[in-house]
């Protein structure tokens, strides 16, 4: 079914506010908060990790306990990309893992001179616009390059926080997409997350942002994380700023035991250090999210043996997994459920018809405070899925000589659609008028025909006891 309602600001808008369906006016936008605000869904959703979940998946991911790959036991001894049979186990592990909450799977392959390597990819489609994607990675490969390389912290902790956003977003209703990812290679110079990020890149993936996680799991003191973004006036630099303080804002709205440590550099271990970097270096934005690299409460045992679970602090590493699920699902726009519909129409100027191109059209979604947004093609033509609500539109005109527009309490249906046809006027233009009123005036003859079904019952009362005293 499709629910059309078109309006004509000249002719309707006074008519559609007087019916409490629509108000419109004719003034700036107000820009949605670019922070995010406490989500009930998103609470939820992060009870879901556990300090004990998290450990048990550790552990088979650290070979402290067998796991079942291809339908056999087998214990991840090393992780390490020199030994074929192990990383291949381990790649495969957590490929079928992936698999088991449902989500689509692949690998993604790449070769470094002889060697063949391949990252693990689970993808959760957006309902609102699939083709904007967010990440949320980790290297799954460890050192030492020996035959026991237990890897916990570096980097079994990310990828559990990876394994365990997927198997609680997997049932989700998201705006946009997600995927998770695990690189191989990266402990001999980024190898997978350099030849996927060059992949996504050729096929012009729209990547809106990146989380990384590598080594969130050694703590001895405070609580204190370090979440690194890249400095710099370009647009990815800002991208990758903006990604960090929402990360920051999730740890505080949510009250996770963490101490937030927001690093801006254009140096290492941003650039270089670990996955992020191949998304930046290719104006995708990124972050690193790390324990205290730089307040120097750093593992002692990175790349040795002695990686493992016993020198690890699970609950904050568990609560780091928690916000960097909170902050993935308020990027991704986690969805309260109901559907999703269609809004479009097209964008004119008032006194010639003509289209007005490079609009933007902003539905925003005051329960959730979420922003959608869609441009005007050449023909003035506009279209986005948004989830079921009600929002206030916005039109933004891309030339000062259109006034802006905005429209409050529109409701978008579960599988309809609304048809929003927008006539603009001129900037300079006056906003109409409302015509005055008819006086009210009560006179003697109103009131007494007001009375008068009451004076007629009185008298046929009165003719009917008449009757009966005869």
């Amino acid at each position: 079914m499709v629910y059309r309602l078109r309006l004509r600001y000249a002719l309707f808008a006074l008519l559609l506010a007087g019916m409490g369906l629509l108000a419109l006016a004719s003034v700036a936008a107000a820009a949605p908060p670019d922070t995010a605000v406490y989500n009930p869904i998103v609470a939820e959703l992060i009870s879901g990790i556990t300090t004990p979940t998290l450990a048990y998946e550790l552990e088979g991911l650290t070979g402290e306990r067998p796991v079942t790959v291809a339908g056999i036991s087998y214990t991840i001894a090393t992780r390490n990309v020199l030994q074929s049979e192990a990383i291949s186990m381990a790649t495969r592990y957590a490929y079928e893992w992936f698999a088991g909450t449902g989500l689509e799977v692949s690998y993604h392959t790449y070769t470094w001179g002889d060697y063949e390597g391949r990252n693990v990819v689970a993808e959760k489609p957006g309902l609102v616009a699939p083709d904007e994607v967010y990440l949320i990675t980790a290297h799954l490969d460890d050192m030492p390059p020996g035959r026991r390389a237990p890897g916990a912290d570096d980097n079994a902790s990310g990828s559990v926080a990876v394994m365990l956003a997927a198997r609680l977003l997997a049932e989700r209703h998201l705006a946009y997409t997600v995927r998770f990812v695990l690189f191989t290679g990266e402990e001999y110079g980024l190898l997978g997350s350099d030849a996927y990020a060059a992949d996504c890149a050729a096929r012009g993936e729209d990547i809106q942002g990146v989380i990384n996680l590598d080594m969130i799991g050694y703590n001895t003191g405070k609580p204190v994380y370090e979440i690194f973004a890249l400095d710099g006036d370009r647009a990815v630099a800002e991208d990758s700023r903006r990604l960090a303080g929402l990360f920051v804002d999730v740890v505080s709205l949510y009250d996770l035991d963490l101490v937030s440590q927001k690093i801006v550099v254009d140096y290492y271990p941003l650039v270089g250090g670990s996955d992020q970097w191949s998304f930046l270096a290719r104006d995708y934005p990124a972050v690193l999210v790390s324990e205290g690299f730089e307040s120097g409460d750093f593992n002692p045992h990175y790349h040795t043996v002695d990686d493992t679970l016993s020198a690890m602090d699970l609950d904050y590493c568990a609560d780091i997994a928690r916000a960097s699920l909170a902050a993935l699902a308020h990027l991704a726009r986690i969805l309260p459920g109901g559907g999703a519909g269609r809004l479009s129409g097209t964008v004119t100027y008032s006194p010639t018809a003509q289209p007005v191109s490079g609009s933007t059209v902003v539905a925003f979604w005051p329960a959730y405070h979420y922003t959608f947004t869609a441009a005007t093609d050449a023909d003035g033509a506009y279209a986005m899925s948004l989830p079921a609500g009600e929002y206030t539109l916005t039109v933004s005109p891309a030339s000062s000589a259109y006034s802006t527009t905005v429209a409050t309490g529109v409701v978008i249906p579960a599988d309809g659609a609304i048809v929003w046809d927008v006539v603009l006027r001129s900037a300079d233009e006056p906003a109409p008028v409302p015509a005055p009123e008819e006086p009210f005036v009560l006179s003697i003859d109103f009131v007494f025909d007001l009375f008068k079904p009451a004076r007629l019952f009185v008298l046929l009362i009165h003719h009917l006891l008449r009757l009966v005293a005869v």
